[in-house]
């Protein structure tokens, strides 16, 4: 890694890293934390798909976002400094206090299953919740970096994960409609591992952790759908949601997003764990939920910011048409269709 880096820097290719040494020890912390995370996926996803002149860093940057890009051959994927205090400070467990009452709306097997989760000292609402954004972030990069090298287009790439709205590509869109699907699927497998590793497991906490795990991804939309993730003090926050587009800027509207992962989520529970038997209602219902609750705590102040059910029952038919535009967009797309074969799957079934 070492020997890339001094590569990059030598060809101007990175010159923007950020030094987090000699800052505040709890702050060190933070960025180690993080640092280690992605580096570790990314040794690992790389390993896995046979890439090389692979890097991560930190980029000097106060607005929080996240990058890939391939650049002279050299695949590399970057957040900005404000990421990882950004994401430790929304993530905090002070704004999870209350999502034991998501009990309410189960039923008493997943009910249960949820206060033996919240009774464990080996797990923490916030910290599984914090560990799968950072899978859903990587894993939506690292698709981003295999589109690349998939592409028979021989062009530098540069992809940011925060919203650019003077630009619009159907194949941008489509692109971001893959990557936010496998990065979904790369968190259920995620949920699999760390309920794997528990002493006491049972189809009912997996559920719930599912369930969690979703949610996960949908606060993490949402904090920058509500334009809120880059605002610091939670008593001063400004909501400002994004109006509903389709065919404009750089990414889908985070409704489309949204929903196009639910419904993948969805598809890949029924095919990985066909005996969870998870109804999408339910799992919709627990999701939206937890994201009320979260809310609700995060920014005390406007109770009930959260209306996303209302949103996307007025918005339903707009969101499907345009998923299923991107849908047909994505398997025609050469770059996704070479993945998708070369991993075994058939985008059309």
């Amino acid at each position: 890694m070492s020997s890339i880096k001094e590569q990059l820097i030598a060809k101007n290719i990175i010159k923007d890293i950020f030094d987090y040494q000699g800052l505040d020890h709890d702050i060190v912390n933070i960025y180690t934390y993080f640092e280690n995370k992605f580096q570790i996926l990314l040794s690992r996803y790389a390993d896995a798909y046979n890439l090389d002149n692979c890097f991560f860093y930190i980029k000097d940057s106060y607005s929080c976002n996240a990058f890939a890009s391939k650049t002279q051959n050299y695949n590399i994927i970057s957040i900005t400094n404000a990421y990882p205090i950004l994401m430790k400070d929304k993530f905090n467990e002070k704004f999870f206090s209350n999502i034991i009452n998501i009990t309410f709306i189960n039923k008493k097997s997943i009910s249960d299953a949820y206060r033996d989760l919240y009774a464990d000292p080996t797990f923490q609402f916030n910290n599984f919740m914090l560990d799968c954004s950072i899978q859903y972030t990587f894993s939506h990069e690292f698709r981003h970096i295999l589109q690349f090298n998939s592409s028979k287009i021989s062009n530098d790439f540069n992809y940011s994960e925060n919203l650019d709205t003077r630009n619009f590509s159907i194949k941008n869109h489509a692109w971001e409609f893959d990557a936010d699907r496998m990065a979904s699927y790369e968190v259920l497998k995620y949920v699999f591992s760390v309920h794997r590793k528990m002493k006491v497991k049972s189809d009912e906490k997996l559920i719930c952790l599912i369930y969690i795990a979703l949610s996960s991804m949908f606060i993490t939309k949402d904090l920058f759908y509500f334009d809120v993730m880059n605002q610091i003090d939670n008593k001063k926050y400004t909501i400002n949601k994004q109006d509903f587009y389709t065919k404009k800027y750089s990414h889908p509207h985070p409704l489309v997003r949204q929903y196009n992962i639910l419904e993948f989520f969805h598809d890949s529970i029924k095919e990985d764990f066909p005996n969870l038997d998870i109804n999408i209602l339910e799992l919709l219902n627990n999701v939206l939920g937890i994201s009320e609750l979260y809310f609700d705590s995060l920014i005390p102040s406007q109770k009930g910011v959260y209306s996303y059910f209302e949103e996307f029952t007025n918005l339903s038919n707009e969101i499907n048409k345009y998923n299923g535009e991107l849908y047909d967009y994505a398997i025609k797309d050469n770059s996704i269709k070479n993945l998708l074969i070369s991993s075994g799957i058939n985008l059309e079934d």
